[in-house]
């Protein structure tokens, strides 16, 4: 477990050195990403998560060597697909995860950091050293936890996006139209947003 929001950048600021003009596309997800967003969460993320695509990842390994706990693996389970590698980087534990696919209740879907995240991750600068680094997008969390079954992240997820929907639908819809959802799925994460969204409009009228 991290100590601290300054922990988790200090590793950020190590990798973002280490892949520093490799080319290499990388993202930060799951709870680092969300802390990250000043997202208040109820304890501090376990480890941090990367996401990239295949090769990236291979490629991400070899820069990230001198850390490296393992070796990438194929990890293939019910649920989940993914090339899994580890690394303690100044003191935090990091999980990069390559290929990543998720597939219950009918869907689909597979992590594409090129071709369908990109264009909609959320940059952070690092106080501490002065690199970017790229955050997921809201809508990546809100399909990779509804596919999970995790309600209370959903709560979170959801009230984020319906703060500052124009900034975060477009992602939604783009990572939707490229997954394999279900028309239930997609219904029933669309009254999740429109409920957020009402409940925040409700709140706002309850100030005034």
């Amino acid at each position: 477990m991290m100590d601290s929001k300054a922990g988790l950048e200090r590793a950020l600021c190590r990798i973002a050195e280490r892949t520093a003009g490799t080319g290499i596309a990388w993202v930060v997800g799951g709870s680092a990403g969300l802390l990250l967003r000043d997202l208040e969460l109820p304890s501090p993320p376990r480890d941090l998560d990367l996401y990239a695509d295949p090769d990236d990842a291979r490629a991400m390994h070899e820069a990230l060597a001198p850390y490296a706990v393992d070796r990438p693996v194929r990890s293939v389970t019910e649920r989940y697909e993914s090339i899994l590698s580890h690394y303690l980087v100044e003191g935090v534990q990091v999980e990069l995860v390559g290929g990543f696919v998720v597939a219950d209740r009918g869907c689909r879907y597979e992590v594409r950091v090129r071709d369908v995240m990109l264009p909609f991750v959320e940059r952070r600068v690092l106080g501490s050293c002065g690199a970017g680094v790229a955050v997921v997008p809201l809508a990546h969390e809100l399909w990779f936890n509804w596919l999970r079954g995790r309600r209370d992240r959903l709560e979170l997820i959801t009230g984020a996006i319906a703060a500052d929907p124009e900034r975060h639908l477009r992602a939604f819809r783009a990572l939707t139209a490229a997954g394999g959802f279900t028309p239930e799925a997609v219904a029933d994460v669309e009254e999740r947003l429109a409920a957020a969204a009402s409940g925040r409009r409700e709140g706002a009228e309850g100030r005034s």
